[in-house]
């Protein structure tokens, strides 16, 4: 399905297939900041191809696309004896603000309710007030008791209707 961001521009949300690959790889290729929060995305070329097998090996993955290139990725790694999962996304920094992000979170939070888990995780830079107001808006809320000075950690109950 074809969406439209705040700027007029297409893009579509899919599951990251087989032949995805490079363009995923190339995207991170270009991404900066990198290794801003968490070494993520990993600044070694090297790291960062590990990095990305394990995700696409591990986790259920999505990729936003426009005009042909991957412009955001967002991954869900389920852990089924707890029934949760974490989350990271990552969107091209021409892209951010655009409704991208959301889109890609849509996706993913549907495929974590697909697999009947009971809540999503994440942890973010303490300052990344972008990133946590999209966050907000999905639902997440910050984690009673996590304490870390530098970055928070916010949680989404699945089994609680989404506020947003």
């Amino acid at each position: 399905m074809t969406l439209i961001d705040k700027k007029g521009c297409a893009f579509e949300v899919k599951t990251c297939a087989a032949g995805d690959y490079a363009s995923l790889e190339g995207m991170y290729d270009r991404f900066t900041p990198k290794a801003k929060f968490q070494g993520m995305p990993p600044f070694s070329k090297a790291v960062r191809e590990t990095w990305l097998r394990q995700l696409i090996e591990k986790g259920h993955n999505f990729l936003a696309w426009s005009c042909g290139e991957v412009i955001g990725h967002v991954v869900i790694l389920p852990d089924f004896n707890l029934r949760d999962a974490e989350y990271l996304i990552f969107v091209s920094q021409r892209h951010r603000g655009l409704g991208v992000g959301m889109a890609l979170t849509h996706a993913a939070l549907e495929m974590a309710r697909t697999l009947d888990l009971k809540r999503v995780w994440l942890t973010v830079d303490a300052y990344n007030f972008r990133a946590i107001r999209l966050y907000r808006k999905a639902g997440f809320r910050p984690c009673e008791g996590y304490d870390a000075a530098t970055e928070r950690m916010m949680v989404l109950d699945l089994t609680k209707d989404i506020e947003a």
